[in-house]
């Protein structure tokens, strides 16, 4: 019901600013709740203006309402005097100003989202040539993160470039660190990262499959290559050797030589 309420408010306020013409009067209620580093302390104000001018606030601090020159003195002990106005007003502290910034609280100050991290070769290099890997933090929340090289386990400090926080739109954040270096057979390179929606700092290891697989693709060559080679080489012999040694074969039982036919 407060919370109609308060829509109507709104909605009313909205109508009379919109609808205002050029000359008339302009009527306005705002609502304001002021939060100290805790949101147990909040101040709420109802501050009523007249063509822009204050005229009466309500402030929770000494709970009643304000006036401001002789109209709006009247008008505050008006407001004062009605008690179902004074109890929701001092309702409001609660329902409207501490409600809504724990909602405010959980969604964002309270809200942690771990980032997604992934590590790839910018630009293709062998072993032994200089390259660069770039480190890609995404979709973390709050802003605060911390990017960091390992090499083998060493934290990197030099050849080391990064990207500002970036924010996309729909409360989360990348960043993208950059390491400069020179890859070395057997090392392990990682990207570690801290945030707070980490129990651990996280780290991704660089993988050198794509590297090595060139390497692994020429060694299966060269042994396929062999075997081929040796079955040709085996092949060659033992033709030779049949060729060289080759006998006659025996004449089967029940067959007469030509030279017995002939006596």
């Amino acid at each position: 019901m407060i919370g109609l309420y308060f829509l109507c408010k709104l909605a009313v306020s909205a109508v009379l600013l919109c609808t205002t013409p050029s000359g008339g009067y302009v009527c306005q209620m705002i609502y304001d709740c002021e939060y100290g580093d805790n949101i147990t302390d909040v101040v709420f104000f109802v501050k009523n203006l007249f063509n822009k001018q204050l005229c009466t606030m309500y402030d929770s601090r000494v709970g009643k309402y304000v006036g401001f020159g002789e109209y709006g003195m009247k008008n505050a002990d008006h407001y004062n005097s009605q008690v179902w106005k004074m109890v929701l007003r001092k309702s409001q502290v609660e329902t409207l100003c501490r409600y809504n910034a724990r909602l405010f609280r959980r969604s964002t100050l309270d809200r942690h989202v771990p980032p997604i991290v992934k590590v790839h070769q910018k630009k293709p290099a062998d072993y032994g040539e200089r390259s660069m890997l770039e480190c890609s933090v995404w979709v973390f929340f709050p802003q605060e993160v911390r990017v960091s090289w390992l090499r083998d386990g060493v934290e990197v400090t030099t050849d080391v470039s990064s990207s500002d926080v970036l924010a996309d739109g729909d409360w989360s954040f990348q960043l993208h660190s950059y390491l400069e270096f020179t890859p070395r057979r057997g090392e392990r390179v990682s990207c570690r990262v801290d945030h707070v929606s980490l129990k651990e700092s996280l780290e991704v290891d660089w993988d050198t499959f794509a590297l090595d697989a060139k390497y692994l693709k020429m060694a299966v060559g060269i042994i396929f290559f062999f075997m081929g080679f040796a079955a040709a080489v085996g092949g060659a012999v033992y033709y030779w050797w049949k060729q060289r040694f080759e006998f006659s074969p025996l004449p089967r039982q029940g067959q007469t030589s030509p030279c017995h036919l002939s006596e």
